[in-house]
Parts: structure tokens; sequence; C-alpha cells
């Protein structure tokens, strides 16, 4: 039989997650970030707002991304 995963071990009680993000500015709305969990995963996306506020549109907007979190 297979161990349990770290992720439903139900002894585990508490954890400490750290996340690193290096956010640089393209233009004003226009950001592109680095996020990585533990120096390691690196994953790279960019975000932007819509031309109604000001941006390019050109990526999905920080709430969209903020909408797709909580429905994960």
């Amino acid at each position: 039989m297979s161990a349990t995963p770290e992720g439903l071990d139900p002894t585990i009680t508490r954890r400490e997650i750290v996340f690193e993000a290096d956010v640089t500015s393209v233009t004003p709305f226009l950001k592109v970030a680095t996020v990585s969990r533990a120096g390691t995963g690196h994953m790279t996306f960019a975000c932007d707002e819509g031309p109604n506020l000001g941006g390019l549109g050109s990526a999905p907007t920080p709430l969209m991304y903020f909408s797709a979190a909580l429905a994960f």
C-alpha cells in the first residue's frame, strides 16, 4: 500500500507555506510577476488593467486572478 501524501496526512495539524514574489512594472498598469514557493517552482505571469482604467488590456486584470483563485 502506498504512503499517504503529505497534503492528505491527517496527523499534520500545522503548516507554514512561504511564497516570494518579484514584481516588475512594465507600464503604469502592466506588471510582470515571478512567484516561487521556498525558492522552487518559479511561475511568471502578467497582469494589466483594461483600457477603460488606463491599461492596455494585454493580460488578465488583478480581479480576474483573484476570482480564479477563489474558484480553485
